[in-house]
């Protein structure tokens, strides 16, 4: 709407969008106030950490202590012995020590290794995973109001599991 080098500005457009600003502005301060909380959060999240760290520490110290004390207290009473422990029953649990003994330590990697490097297939678990190919079958598809069409083959699909819908529209703001 231009006269010559004047400008006409339709006032309403100009109050509706200095309305929107506004409201933008106030959204902006909402997701400032959410992400202030959310730090708030985390920083109370790290600071019941190391308060429940702390206390955890001092029971287990104060358990490993009780332990030593019942291992000397075990060791003057009489126990039943078996070939991988010794044991006295109590009242409140039976307590049990386990014989030294000879085990395995292993990394299952290098183990994995070791097995098809020497063609023990039979010591090998394989597990296959199945997955769909969504992305590469999105390409091919469009939705209709008549369904959902394979551009590639042109037919119509029907597959359980597989439906058309229209997504709601969304107010986004980008700042």
């Amino acid at each position: 709407m231009a006269r010559g080098t004047e400008l006409e500005l339709d006032e309403q457009i100009i109050q509706f969008k200095v309305e929107m600003d506004n409201v933008v502005e106030n959204i902006k301060g909402i997701d400032y106030e959410l992400l202030e909380l959310e730090a708030l959060l985390k920083a109370q999240i790290e600071q019941l950490k190391e308060r429940f760290e702390e206390k955890q520490y001092l029971l287990k110290e104060k358990r490993e202590k009780l332990q030593i004390q019942l291992r000397v207290l075990f060791e003057q009473v009489p126990q039943n012995e078996t070939k991988t422990q010794r044991k006295v029953k109590l009242l409140n649990g039976d307590v049990v020590v386990k014989k030294a003994r000879l085990d395995f330590e292993k990394d299952g990697d290098k183990l994995l290794e070791w097995a098809r490097e020497n063609n023990r297939d039979e010591l090998i678990n394989r597990k296959e995973v199945l997955t769909f190919k969504w992305a590469d079958f999105k390409k091919r598809l469009v939705p209709t109001d008549c369904g959902i069409v394979d551009v590639e083959t042109g037919e119509t699909l029907e597959i359980d599991g597989l439906h058309a819908i229209t997504k709601a529209e969304e107010l986004e703001i980008k700042y």
